[in-house]
């Protein structure tokens, strides 16, 4: 997983149910650390790691059908 990346917000907080955001970290002392775009201006929120879900919104890339691992 590479950061920063688009996320979708989903928390126990209702005024950030369904937002989008940039996860810029992700920190050894339980919280997101979140930049959202709020009417004109980037705010950062560190949302706690227990009460929020985050759905990344890149999805992931699918391998070439020739695509072989090595064993």
């Amino acid at each position: 997983m590479e950061l920063p990346a688009k996320v979708m917000i989903n928390s126990n907080y209702p005024e950030l149910k369904g937002l989008q955001g940039i996860l810029i970290a992700i920190s050894e002392h339980g919280y997101y650390e979140v930049q959202m775009q709020i009417r004109d201006k980037k705010h950062t929120y560190l949302l706690p790691v227990n009460d929020t879900i985050l759905m990344f919104i890149d999805s992931l890339l699918e391998p070439s059908p020739d695509f072989e691992v090595e064993r």
